[in-house]
């Protein structure tokens, strides 16, 4: 690689050999290599040291803070959903302001370069990159201006700018690329900004255009309307050739379209970009109440050879899709049995505004080969009449009090069998759940609630193990990888978007500070 550089150094143009992307049984369990952990979107990790057994054992090593907590809306106090990319110990993030840094995990998180001045435009409306991914010898960001960045991974130098979308237009980027072979694959929003959706292919090497899809057609080939934004990275099967997205936000609201692609699945053929099927979810005009789908996908394995698509719907309802037709295998609440119709009553699912369970984008679930459930992380919206109200701290022997409402404002956490699609554990926390799930060969299943606290669960019973108390809120799910033999975990924590949403706040976070940092947790030396 030294010899590359110094041949690029020279003017001459190197052309490097395409580096397949490895998929979840073929990448190194050491690395954490992009943003779904995998291509097939499991967020799985096969590191197995940190189990049931040990896990209490677990102590912060080394926090590093980032720079910017800027959010849309001009919140300074709040941090992007942004999860780090893990290479052979080095540790790659986005701060709030859009700069990429490279951290030496071998080092307490030294900072080995950090890139300046690439993210311009930054206002309420233009939210800094979500996060990264990998190509051959470059880091791929992306910036609010609708540009995607080849930065040099080993000093961070920017090596070519392309501009995917017009800003003018309302276009923004809000995640990560997908990188499939020599294919980037990228998703647009700002739907809020009257942009369209839409899903972007360049070449890897030279940045040119190679297809594009629009998310949002009218039936009768009139024209287009805003929404179908791209919250999640997409998704990708070697065998099938198929991407998957999610598409959200329908706007405008007041002009549904049912035969629209928003809120929906679409699958393309990375190759040719032709849109084999697309399954909508939730129709804008079945629900004026604007549900948006912004959760992640997972390829799953289905009968036989075949393989099937899942996702948490924000409608409450657990997708189970066949990956080659689209067509539906099942469709249950994933809020079913403990806390379904027993105590809602048969119409619960139809009523105004619930159930509001995964509308946020930040979501990712998780799948794991060792289960064989899926993990989907939620913010319900619809326990106000389930459960008792919260009650507060108080002097021995005193009642307390209650905080009426506090449960709709709850965490939920429920493991499903994609193959029955059927609900077998479930656990609510105190706090709202606001980002998303890890899963583990250790027997393990970790998330953070937005007040701040790292959750590790078992996964088949998703009864509690262990949990750790930062400083401060976090929105961001955990991360994984191991340096020489050891397991790591990473987490991003910060100020978090939903804080105001807290339905009370215990004593300890009345020190919670705005700050922006990566954390990392190991066992001691």
């Amino acid at each position: 690689m030294a010899l590359l550089n110094c041949l690029k150094a020279l003017g001459f143009a190197v052309l490097l050999a395409t580096v397949p992307t490895a998929s979840a049984q073929e990448r190194d369990p050491a690395d954490w290599p992009m943003n779904l952990g995998s291509l097939e979107g499991t967020r799985y990790s096969a590191l197995d040291q940190i189990d049931r057994n040990n896990i209490g054992q677990l102590v912060e090593l080394f926090s590093v803070p980032l720079g910017g907590l800027l959010q849309g809306g001009g919140d300074f106090a709040d941090a992007l959903p942004i999860s780090p990319l893990i290479e052979d110990a080095y540790i790659y993030i986005t701060d709030g302001t859009g700069r990429v840094y490279k951290l030496d995990a071998r080092e307490r998180g030294r900072i080995v370069w950090r890139s300046e001045g690439h993210q311009e435009d930054i206002n309420s409306w233009l939210e800094p990159s979500r996060g990264l991914a990998f190509y051959e010898n470059f880091v791929i960001a992306t910036t609010a201006d609708g540009r995607l960045l080849w930065l040099d991974k080993q000093t961070g130098e920017l090596a070519r700018s392309v501009q995917v979308g017009d800003p003018l237009d309302g276009y923004t980027i809000s995640t990560s690329p997908l990188v499939v072979d020599d294919h980037i694959i990228v998703g647009g929003n700002g739907s809020s900004r009257g942009a369209l959706g839409r899903i972007d292919a360049l070449d890897a090497h030279t940045g040119d255009p190679l297809w594009r899809v629009d998310t949002v057609t009218l039936s009768d080939g009139s024209g287009l309307v805003g929404g179908g934004a791209i919250t999640q990275t997409g998704v990708y099967d070697a065998a099938a050739g198929l991407t998957v997205w999610v598409t959200g936000h329908p706007v405008p609201r007041f002009e549904p379209t049912s035969a629209s692609m928003t809120n929906s699945a679409i699958a393309i053929e990375v190759e040719t970009g032709k849109v084999r099927w697309h399954f909508q979810y939730v129709a804008a005009d079945d629900h004026p109440n604007g549900f948006s789908e912004g959760g992640s996908h997972q390829i799953v394995p289905g009968d036989g050879e075949g393989k099937n698509i899942t996702h948490f719907g924000a409608n409450g309802q657990y997708h189970v899709l066949n990956l080659d037709s689209g067509s539906l295998q099942s469709s249950t609440p994933h809020v079913a049995g403990t806390l379904g119709e027993e105590e809602f009553g048969t119409g619960w699912a139809d009523r105004a505004g619930c159930p509001n369970i995964r509308s946020v984008e930040a979501f990712a679930s998780a799948y794991s080969p060792r289960t064989g459930l899926s993990y989907g992380a939620g913010a319900d919206g619809c326990l106000t009449e389930a459960i008792p109200a919260i009650k507060t701290y108080s002097l021995p022997g005193w009642m307390g009090a209650y905080y009426s409402g506090a449960a709709s404002h709850l965490g939920m956490l429920s493991a499903l069998d994609p193959a029955t699609g059927s609900l077998k554990a479930q656990y609510l926390f105190d706090f709202p759940l606001h980002s998303g799930v890890l899963a583990t060969a250790g027997g393990l299943v970790f998330t953070t609630t937005a007040e701040g606290t790292l959750h590790a669960l078992d996964d088949e019973t998703l009864e509690p193990v262990w949990t750790h108390k930062f400083s401060s809120l976090t929105s961001v799910l955990p991360t994984t990888f191991a340096v020489d033999g050891r397991q790591y975990i990473a987490v991003v924590v910060g100020g978090n978007a939903f804080s105001g949403e807290l339905p009370y706040r215990p004593r300890e976070m009345s020190n919670a500070e705005p700050i922006f940092a990566v954390v990392v947790l190991g066992f001691p030396s």
